[in-house]
């Protein structure tokens, strides 16, 4: 009887649902635009939704620039200003765009992007892209294969890596800070543990 109730309590510990967990990357970003000092345009952070969308997040936050920044034009899920960071973009629909007008400044343009990887085999993964827009929004040439002039693009799939390419307009670097999961809670820690143990007491009777 007592055996048949230790092993009804650890089947109904096992069945607990545990906390789902979920990659995450962080890059520190720096574009020198020193060859555009002077020149008024747009910074463009773009999240396009995949499909299906996986609602992935990109979160842009300790931004620094030695321009002049002027009004925000946010298009789609966004929230927040890069004046008073952060500014987070959920691919909650196709197009998510925060457009930045600035006057470009001699020196380097610096913050910190981190973004979530939820991706599902077989789709086409949600992707973060950034862009220099002249006063015309037309972005400034790159040497991006695909013709859209990013200067860096990084697909949300199961691998994420920065693509950045050259410009002569601007350079950008893109560093991973950390790639990690979370670790578990100490509770959950626990919890497995008494499992394991109680099951091996019953196995020994």
């Amino acid at each position: 009887m007592k055996q048949a109730i230790r092993m009804s309590a650890l089947c109904f510990l096992a069945s607990l649902p545990l906390p789902s967990f979920s990659a995450a990357i962080l890059d520190q970003v720096t574009i020198d635009t020193t060859p555009l000092a002077g020149v008024s345009g747009f910074l463009a952070f773009d999240l396009l939704g995949g499909s299906p969308f996986q609602g992935n997040v990109a979160t842009i936050s300790m931004f620094a620039t030695t321009g002049t920044l002027g009004a925000t034009s946010p298009s789609g899920d966004v929230t927040g200003t890069l004046a008073a960071p952060p500014v987070v973009l959920t691919a909650s629909t196709f197009f998510n765009e925060y457009l930045q007008a600035i006057a470009f400044g001699s020196g380097l343009t610096t913050f910190e992007l981190s973004l979530t990887s939820n991706f599902m085999a077989g789709s086409t993964p949600d992707t973060f892209s950034f862009f220099l827009l002249d006063s015309t929004m037309a972005p400034f040439a790159t040497s991006d294969p695909g013709g859209s002039n990013a200067l860096f693009i990084i697909d949300l799939s199961d691998s994420p890596v920065p693509q950045v390419f050259t410009s002569a307009s601007a350079s950008a670097t893109v560093v991973p800070a950390s790639t990690a999961l979370p670790e578990p809670r100490s509770s959950v820690l626990l919890l497995l543990g008494c499992v394991v143990l109680g099951a091996r007491r019953v196995a020994r009777r």
